[in-house]
């Protein structure tokens, strides 16, 4: 009988061994599931801070506009004779060159519609120069005093603290300290004592607007001096605190 059992054998280990293979890889598997790291949990306290200012700087925005000219080249001179006007009556008035931007230059065909047809009218230009006021009291003189000498459109007023920066210094600690706070009371809330802190941002809000309007229309303005209260400007410092639970 020796003889005619010798054809089993490869078959025997033909089956046997695959099936340590699959087994091995199974437990190797397993073991790498076992061993993976778990994410661990993490609460943010955040620290609010609100607190109250006068500005100490004003951005204004003048525009002047010429109405239609009947080319390209007038309507270009006009917006430059009345823009020389404009910037010698703020640099008379105490504003600097350097708090003097353009914002805005445009020249732009007019034209009406007539039976349903475009007809050419001429050209119209404008321009707007963002003006710096460093002394908040004579924001309504500067206007007037542009007015007088030709823009015919004022679009804002922005009041704004310029050191916002050294804002933010001051208000951070309190801040901080309600975010840590809450922190605590979230963890605590989740049964976790609180681990190291892993993460950390701020911002600040932004100043508010004041919109001031001058009305349409073209042709200079002139006349009293307009009231422009700067009143107070409210800032939010935020913090974030992202800390681990253990």
């Amino acid at each position: 009988m020796a003889p005619n059992s010798r054809p089993y054998l490869p078959l025997f280990m033909t089956v046997v061994f695959p099936a340590t293979v699959i087994l091995g890889g199974s437990y190797i598997a397993g073991k790498f599931i076992e061993t993976r790291d778990r994410p661990q949990m993490s609460v943010t306290g955040i620290g609010e801070t609100k607190v109250a200012v006068e500005p100490d700087v004003a951005q204004i925005t003048l525009g002047v506009q010429t109405g239609r000219q009947t080319t390209a080249p007038k309507a270009m001179e006009v917006l430059k004779a009345s823009m020389d006007d404009t910037l010698a009556a703020l640099r008379k008035a105490g504003i600097e060159d350097k708090d003097i931007q353009t914002s805005n230059l445009s020249l732009y065909p007019a034209s009406d519609w007539v039976d349903g047809e475009q007809v050419p009218k001429g050209y119209e230009a404008s321009q707007n120069v963002t003006v710096t006021v460093r002394e908040i009291a004579n924001v309504g003189s500067i206007i007037s005093t542009a007015t007088e000498a030709g823009v015919n459109q004022v679009s804002n007023v922005q009041f704004m603290v310029e050191d916002v920066a050294a804002l933010r210094s001051q208000s951070r600690a309190e801040a901080l300290a309600r975010a840590r706070e809450e922190a605590k009371k979230l963890a605590a809330e989740l049964s976790r004592p609180l681990g190291d802190l892993i993460g950390f941002s701020e911002d600040i809000s932004p100043y508010t607007m004041t919109s001031y309007g001058k009305g349409g229309g073209y042709g200079g303005g002139g006349g009293e001096e307009m009231p422009v209260p700067a009143g107070q400007q409210e800032y939010t410092v935020r913090v974030y605190l992202t800390y681990r639970l253990r």
